[in-house]
């Protein structure tokens, strides 16, 4: 299990590790069914996942009770509710496997125990939180600066395979649009 993990942190983070931890007491493999939860709204999170292999969602309800979709995650990405661990409160999202996963799972206090016995635990830690904000980051430039089908159009640029493993209707949510608009884009793209 080390190795496969070590490979993972250096592939995904550029983790190197100068004196090997023992790492099979913090780290739990997992393997998750299509549509399972490792997360849902209300509940605390103290979680943090590494995917091995599948796609992930997080997502919100709506006032009418839509599924929001605000974002998707994918082999090599580590997916938790931050805002529940660093604050300490339920979290308001869900987190669903969108199909089969395999997953690294590792407490918040796990960790943090890690971070203290090696600096470069602490640095991963700071990698992975500028890898979120800036994700979030750009997901809301494209919001504000782009149209529907750009933000499709960058999407299929930057992350097709997304566009080949996640169903439409997640697909959708996530550019904040209906799937039926998704679809005609998707349509008007092929005729062009």
């Amino acid at each position: 299990m080390t190795e496969e993990l070590l490979e993972y942190l250096r592939a995904y983070f550029n983790f190197e590790i100068s004196k090997l931890l023992p790492l099979d007491g913090y780290f739990k493999i997992e393997k998750k069914k299509k549509k399972e939860y490792l997360l849902k709204e209300g509940n605390y999170s103290d979680d943090i996942y590494l995917i091995i292999n599948g796609y992930i969602r997080t997502y919100h309800l709506s006032e009418k009770g839509d599924e929001i979709t605000t974002e998707i995650y994918r082999k090599g990405e580590m997916v938790s509710s931050l805002y529940s661990i660093m604050k300490k409160t339920p979290s308001d999202e869900y987190i669903q496997c969108i199909n089969e996963c395999k997953l690294y799972k590792i407490s918040a206090e796990s960790f943090k125990e890690l971070r203290t016995k090696d600096p470069q635990w602490f640095q991963l830690g700071f990698n992975i939180l500028k890898t979120e904000l800036l994700k979030k980051e750009d997901r809301i430039r494209g919001f504000t600066k782009l149209k529907a089908n750009d933000r499709y159009l960058k999407l299929i640029a930057e992350n097709q395979d997304l566009v080949k493993n996640i169903p439409i209707q997640y697909l959708a949510s996530y550019l904040g649009m209906k799937p039926e608009s998704l679809s005609r884009i998707r349509s008007e793209l092929l005729n062009t």
